[in-house]
């Protein structure tokens, strides 16, 4: 009788431990490899994808100006994108997902793409936006897009300006929907507010078919570019994440 009631709690436990499990868990501190954010993207000239760290173009454990542990994004001028591609064919329609994102940028030219939630099924029939939202530098500063179809352009919802070599946390939660979605955005660990709803909630089409997230460094290719991730983690509860990311 002992056993079996022993055998129901740790099967219990070991199922609350699955279902609370992070979906993307990456720490430079812990040592761990960068590509534990996921599926490396790189990609030279239009078109022209790397399958692997060259270098003019890699992300690699190493360390930042300061010499703190870093996963570092390089690309040289006029290549076009270094990023991780997370939980590839793994969102589903209906969740909600807890983003943490621990990061600097070492130049901020305009264009640059350090973070998107990009389509990839709705948009092959002009349904959905390409990159419904994202995190780009425009003017010196850094602003939350939202685009709600194939034929609108990324709107800008929240901007704020931002100094190279500074450390920054932001917080997003996104209920992936493609009618009644939302979103939900933290700086530095306190809530942003929608310039364009005057609240902290957005509302809209955030998973036109399939989105999945992307880190790192994308156009802005002006300028040789060196960014900075810390830390990743997505998960399908706020309270899984590191605090730090929505600590007020």
């Amino acid at each position: 009788m002992l056993f079996t009631r022993l055998y129901a709690l740790l099967s219990l436990m070991l199922c609350q431990m699955a279902a609370s499990a992070l979906l993307v868990d990456y720490s430079a501190a812990r040592g761990d490899d960068p590509s534990k954010m996921g599926q490396l993207n790189l990609e030279s000239t239009r078109g022209t994808k790397v399958s692997k760290n060259t270098a003019d173009l890699y992300i690699k454990s190493d360390v930042d100006w300061r010499g703190t542990k870093c996963a570092h994004f390089h690309r040289k001028k006029d290549w076009i994108r270094a990023e991780y591609h997370a939980l590839n064919k793994k969102t589903e329609s209906g969740k909600t997902y807890f983003i943490g994102y621990q990061f600097a940028l070492g130049v901020i030219p305009d264009a640059l793409m350090i973070w998107q939630w990009k389509e990839y099924v709705a948009n092959a029939n002009g349904g959905g936006a390409n990159i419904p939202l994202s995190l780009e530098v425009r003017n010196g500063k850094l602003q939350f897009e939202y685009a709600s179809s194939a034929s609108s352009s990324r709107v800008p919802q929240w901007t704020k300006a931002i100094k190279t070599n500074t450390v920054h946390t932001i917080g997003i939660e996104i209920l992936a929907k493609s009618s009644g979605g939302h979103v939900r955005l933290w700086w530095d660990g306190k809530p942003a507010t929608f310039s364009t709803t005057g609240t902290t909630l957005l509302e809209g089409n955030t998973f036109p078919g399939r989105a999945d997230p992307k880190f790192g460094a994308y156009r802005g290719e002006v300028v040789e570019v060196n960014t900075y991730i810390y830390q990743v983690q997505i998960g399908n509860t706020k309270s899984e994440l590191d605090s730090k990311f929505f600590s007020s």
